[in-house]
């Protein structure tokens, strides 16, 4: 893809929201939504509630929390029980 190409969603995305990643900050991300963006969970079997801009946000920052530097941190690795060996 030339980079003339690109549309604004694609640039957004290798932009915005890498950077929102990086630096960890939901502001960048929260600048481009729209002031009514909902965030519906599907399927609906799940009954997940729809979010609201602001309950998305919160949301998203708090996924932004458990990033460290380059990596995803996890809480304790526990290995298989049911494996042998």
């Amino acid at each position: 893809m030339s980079e003339g190409s690109e549309s604004p969603q694609v640039k957004f995305i290798l932009g915005e929201w890498r950077q929102a990643f990086e630096k960890r900050d939901v502001n960048l991300v929260a600048k481009h939504l729209h002031k009514d963006f909902r965030h519906i969970s599907l399927p609906k079997s799940l009954g997940e509630p729809d979010q609201t801009r602001e309950q998305w946000l919160a949301r998203f920052g708090s996924v932004l929390g458990f990033l460290t530097e380059n990596t995803v941190s996890r809480i304790n690795y526990c290995p298989n029980p049911l494996r042998r060996g």
